[in-house]
């Protein structure tokens, strides 16, 4: 396969160019996936901190709470609750963590297949947007 090159020269694809292109495809959806994940949980992030702002806000600290465990609720003290809503808010902020460390590692080697394919096909190769 030929691609044109920057002053318009035809330049070979090579499977090694064409693995790279594949990659750097891959790694794209992978990039967005983790976005997506991302957002997710900062939105259940959201909803467990505002879980717990409830629970604090309670005036009676004899009340039961309810928390809903799958699709059943369980009655727990005021104190028991808070600790399950911050335990859950604590696994919520690692898995985030975790998320946003790997979208670095996929970006990183985006950013090394687009400088290695640009270098080579200049202009005429178009991978599919400019990661941020």
């Amino acid at each position: 396969m030929m691609a044109a090159g920057e002053e318009g020269e035809e330049k070979e694809v090579t499977a090694a160019d064409q693995a790279d292109i594949n990659e750097f495809s891959k790694l794209n959806i992978r990039f967005h996936e983790l976005e997506d994940d991302i957002k997710s949980k900062k939105d259940h992030l959201q909803n467990l901190q505002d879980c717990s702002n409830e629970i604090m806000m309670l005036l009676d600290d004899s009340e039961p709470v309810k928390l809903s465990v799958g699709e059943a609720f369980v009655e727990l003290n005021q104190e028991d609750a808070q600790g399950h809503v911050d335990k859950c808010i604590e696994e919520v902020e690692g898995e985030t963590n975790q998320l946003q460390a790997e979208i670095l590692t996929v970006k990183s080697r985006m950013k090394e297949l687009k400088a290695r394919l640009t270098l080579k096909f200049g202009k005429s190769i178009n991978l599919e947007e400019d990661e941020s």
